[in-house]
C-alpha cells in the first residue's frame, strides 16, 4: 500500500486509491512503449507554487549536447558541429536567484525535490508500474524555449528502470512543439503533449528511443518546465529485467 498520509501533502487523492492505482498499472503494462500518464497529478496549490518557482525564481543555464561527445560541449562547439550531430539545446536548472532563497515557491520546491528521495515517492511509483525500485537522487529540472529541442536517445544506462516527466507549464499547448515522442521496440510512436500538471512515467528497459519536439515559435516566451527523473533497479537484481 502507497503511503496516503505522506504523498497526500503532494498528490492528489484520487490517484492514491488502489482501484486506480490497478487502473494505472495495467495501462502501463498493456502499452507497447510500457508508459503511464496520470493527469491533474499534484495538488493544485503545489502546482502553482512550483511552476512559479520555476518561471520566475529559479536560475537556468542553457546547455548543448552532441551525439558524438559525453556530457554537454560548448556552444561554440555546438554551433560548428554537423546538424545531425546535435542531440540536444536546452536549460538545466543552476539554482535559486539569492532574493527567492525563502519564498514559499522555492521551499515547495526543495521539499517536493526532498520527498522524491522518499521511500514514499519511490513506493508510489512502484504501485503505478508493479515494477521494484532502488532508491535515487537521479533527478533534473529543463527548461526549453524556442528552438530548443532533444533529438533521439535511450535513457537506459546506469542501471535505470523508469523515468518520470512532470509537465509545469501552465496554458502549454500542442502547438507550441515540445511532445515528448516513444518509439516502441516494434518502431510504433507514442506522442505525449506537455499538459500542464500531467506526469508520464515510461519503462527506460522497454523502450527504443525518445525526443523532445522542437519548441514552436507559436510558444513566444512561454517555456517548457519539467521536472523529471529516474529510479534504478534494486541493488543486486538482475538488469536489464526479463
Amino acid at each position: 500500500m502507497v503511503d496516503a498520509a505522506k504523498l497526500g501533502k503532494w498528490i492528489q487523492p484520487q490517484h492514491l486509491l488502489e482501484e486506480n492505482l490497478a487502473r494505472y498499472r495495467e495501462s502501463f503494462t498493456r502499452h507497447p512503449a510500457k508508459l503511464v500518464i496520470v493527469e491533474d497529478f499534484l495538488l493544485g496549490d503545489v502546482a502553482e507554487r512550483i511552476s512559479a518557482f520555476l518561471a520566475g525564481e529559479a536560475l537556468f543555464e542553457e546547455e548543448h549536447g552532441l551525439y558524438s561527445t559525453h556530457g554537454a560541449v560548448s556552444r561554440e562547439d555546438w554551433e560548428s558541429a554537423a546538424d545531425d550531430d546535435r542531440l540536444f539545446r536546452l536549460s538545466r536548472l543552476k539554482g535559486i536567484s539569492p532574493e527567492h532563497m525563502t519564498s514559499p515557491n522555492a521551499v515547495t520546491y526543495l521539499r517536493l525535490r526532498q520527498s522524491l528521495q522518499q521511500p514514499e515517492f519511490r513506493g508510489f511509483f512502484e504501485a503505478l508500474t508493479g515494477l521494484e525500485f532502488g532508491s535515487s537522487d537521479d533527478f533534473g529540472v529543463h527548461s526549453m524555449s524556442v528552438g530548443d529541442f532533444l533529438r533521439a536517445h535511450s535513457d537506459d544506462l546506469r542501471n535505470r528502470s523508469i523515468a518520470f516527466v512532470m509537465y509545469l507549464s501552465p496554458g502549454w499547448r500542442p502547438s507550441y512543439g515540445g511532445a515528448l515522442d516513444m518509439v516502441d521496440e516494434t518502431g510504433a510512436e507514442s506522442q505525449i503533449e506537455a499538459t500542464y500538471n500531467s506526469i508520464v512515467v515510461f519503462d527506460v528497459q522497454a523502450e527504443n528511443s525518445h525526443l523532445v519536439a522542437p519548441i514552436e515559435p507559436a510558444a513566444g516566451e512561454t517555456r517548457r518546465l519539467t521536472i523529471g527523473g529516474w529510479y534504478p533497479t534494486p541493488a543486486g537484481a538482475d538488469s536489464p529485467r526479463a
